[in-house]
């Protein structure tokens, strides 16, 4: 068995094997993307379901003082 094969024994692709063994990290442009990504999400959608969540609030209350005024009315 040659030096090469030895070291690549456990993989049936060696390529696979010099894959998840390869030095590489997280780089610059991985951490900008998700920087981008927490920036997009504070700045439009959070604002976004805030305004959606106080809609349904205000819809539920509505509702609940309906429903609570012809089930408990005080006639």
């Amino acid at each position: 068995m040659r030096n090469y094969e030895k070291k690549h024994r456990r993989f049936k692709n060696p390529q696979a094997g010099w894959q998840l063994r390869r030095k590489g990290g997280f780089g610059l442009n991985e951490v900008i993307g998700i920087a981008a990504g927490i920036i997009i999400a504070a700045v439009v959608v959070i604002p976004g379901l805030q305004r959606f969540a106080g809609n349904i609030l205000e819809n539920l209350t509505s509702w609940w003082n309906n429903m609570a005024a012809s089930i408990f009315s005080t006639r």
